[in-house]
């Protein structure tokens, strides 16, 4: 047993004791010579609770450092302490102490050197017409409260600033004070606390001025910009042929425009309008100048003030509702017409530049495939020009949707043809209703200037004349709105007007083409199809002689039964 534990004891390894310090703190001066090369000193006080402490790293120093290999450690009762410091990777320095035995409890003061060139580890950059000064100190391996950090820097004219890293602007939340000496500035930046873990940046403004012995070219006064290519001419001159091509056609379009517009105005008793009230010629050179200027703008890169001017542009080519007075109307006759002749003509042919009619359409359609092929051929130049293309064209969007055939005057035989036909279609089915198509043709001309729909039960009441079905239009700030109405025309103190003053108590009735005739103008509650055909169709069912309905209705064979119906003046007797 003795000889066991004697051999037991001579093999045994040497115990490790268990070790526990923490960082308190870390108090640093960067002291920056004139030519960019920082002393940086570290005080690091360490609270050891058991040691003892054989070394701690530094990590997240700048690479190239170079260290002093002796560090000082300071004890609480003022002893000295030695250590030495080397560099285990590129960017950590390790302190080893010389005798962990000295350090076994209580808290201990490291100070350790090194020395950084600034230049050369991209830390002093240039900063528009300054430098700027990017430093980062080593990561805390515990959070401490209380970091300081003193910036020696050489004196210079504009004082050192701390900015923010990011926006570059004074950060006036980092607790700075600056001390102006004769042969130094400095600058002292205090944390209130550092996190584990973490590595607090610091980044000042500085004076170029100070730092006379840096000879880096980078940091020097940049070169001059290079030379600009030599301009491309014949690019030049394709570009501005394709200018002056686009505000000719512009400028012949929106002329051709406003000159078809007053022409179709005056056909119409209706007076043209611009919205720039000036000669139709002047008005297309301004609105084509005022489209290549701003194209010329755009492309040599003054996108708002081209685009302004192009809107200028689109005010120039557009138009204004036409103003229109109603016109009195000579005499006329009403005359039934053949379907095929009243509905023949259900449009006005438009122009070629009005979106709204048929020829318009294709116009427009065909201008906007161009539109977009540009745009796709833009990209080769840049790559915000089919963007540009696009909006540009919005200038030709004033020739297409002003200016239109449905901001005329409406033609009375002719606009409210499709919307009878419809009708009619429907109420020449009705068995009870007899409906024709009815015009007004003018004494000495041809052609009917109103059209309308006349009906009337097969059987009316006596003193009802027409149900005449008219499509009414009226003045909106964009054109002419379309209304359908229904006039009744009666004979004054007949059965049909007794009977049209109670089915309307509270309509008007005005004198009609003869001097006992009576209309009493009605609308429909929906001004839609099915609405005024419901107010036909009760109008049809309540202006019906009864009597010869009824006579008509009821054939003498219905009753087969004795008759016990007495003549007047005689008695059942003599019966």
């Amino acid at each position: 047993m003795a000889a066991g534990m004697l051999a037991s004891a001579l093999i045994a390894s040497p115990a490790h004791a268990w070790v526990e310090s923490h960082q308190a703190g870390d108090d640093i001066r960067v002291r920056v010579d004139a030519s960019g090369i920082a002393h940086v000193e570290h005080t690091i006080p360490y609270r050891v609770k058991r040691g003892p402490l054989r070394s701690f790293d530094l990590t997240g120093v700048e690479k190239g450092v170079i260290a002093e290999e002796a560090a000082l450690i300071t004890t609480e009762d003022g002893k000295e302490l030695g250590a030495h410091v080397t560099m285990l990777t590129d960017h950590v320095l390790r302190v080893t102490i010389e005798e962990p035995r000295q350090l076994l409890h209580g808290v201990f003061t490291f100070h350790v050197k090194y020395t950084v060139d600034l230049v050369a580890s991209k830390e002093l950059t240039r900063d528009g017409s300054l430098w700027k000064l990017s430093w980062s100190a080593p990561v805390a391996t515990e959070g401490f409260d209380g970091a300081r950090i003193v910036f020696e820097l050489p004196p210079a004219q504009a004082e050192p600033k701390v900015v923010h890293p990011e926006t570059g602007n004074v950060d006036e939340s980092v607790l700075a004070t600056l001390t102006r000496e004769k042969d130094r500035d400095e600058l002292v930046v205090v944390r209130p606390h550092v996190a584990r873990g973490e590595a607090v940046s610091w980044t000042l403004r500085i004076d170029p001025k100070a730092f006379a012995g840096v000879k880096s070219p980078e940091l020097q006064q940049a070169p001059p910009p290079a030379p600009p290519p030599p301009p491309d001419r014949e690019r030049e001159g394709l570009l501005a042929g394709g200018i002056v091509a686009l505000a000719l056609a512009f400028a012949l379009l929106v002329r051709h425009k406003g000159r078809a517009f007053a022409a179709a105005c005056e056909a119409r008793g209706a007076k043209a309008r611009a919205l720039v009230p000036i000669d139709e010629t002047w008005r297309g050179v301004l609105a084509g100048a005022a489209l290549a200027a701003g194209v010329a703008l755009e492309v040599t890169g003054r996108p708002t003030l081209g685009a302004g001017i192009i809107g200028a542009a689109m005010l120039l080519a557009a138009l204004r509702p036409p103003t229109a007075r109603a016109q009195v109307r000579g005499p006329g006759k009403w005359l039934a017409l053949r379907p095929e002749e009243a509905f023949a003509r259900t449009r006005v042919a438009g122009h070629w530049l009005d979106a709204g009619t048929t020829s318009g359409k294709v116009t427009a359609f065909v201008a906007c495939a161009l539109v977009v092929a540009a745009a796709i051929a833009a990209r080769r130049l840049d790559a915000e020009a089919p963007y540009v293309v696009l909006l540009d064209a919005l200038a030709f969007v004033p020739i297409f949707f002003t200016g239109r055939a449905s901001q005329l005057p409406p033609s009375l035989a002719i606009a409210p043809a499709g919307a009878l036909r419809k009708l009619f279609a429907r109420l020449r089915k009705r068995d009870t209703l007899r409906t024709v198509p009815w015009a007004r043709v003018p004494v000495g001309q041809t052609e009917p200037d109103e059209l309308r729909l006349m009906t009337l039960p097969r059987v009316a009441v006596p003193g009802l004349l027409a149900i005449e079905i008219g499509i009414a239009y009226g003045r909106t700030p964009t054109g002419y709105g379309a209304a359908p109405e229904v006039l009744v025309r009666v004979q004054e103190g007949t059965a049909a007007a007794a009977r049209m003053a109670m089915l309307a108590p509270f309509a008007r009735a005005v004198m009609g083409r003869r001097a006992d005739e009576r209309v009493i103008r009605l609308e429909p509650r929906l001004p839609t199809k099915r609405g005024t055909l419901a107010l036909v169709d009760r109008l049809g069912r309540e202006l019906v002689d009864r009597r010869l309905r009824l006579a008509s209705s009821t054939p003498p064979s219905a009753w087969r039964g004795a008759e016990r119906r007495v003549p007047r003046n005689v008695t059942k007797n003599a019966a």
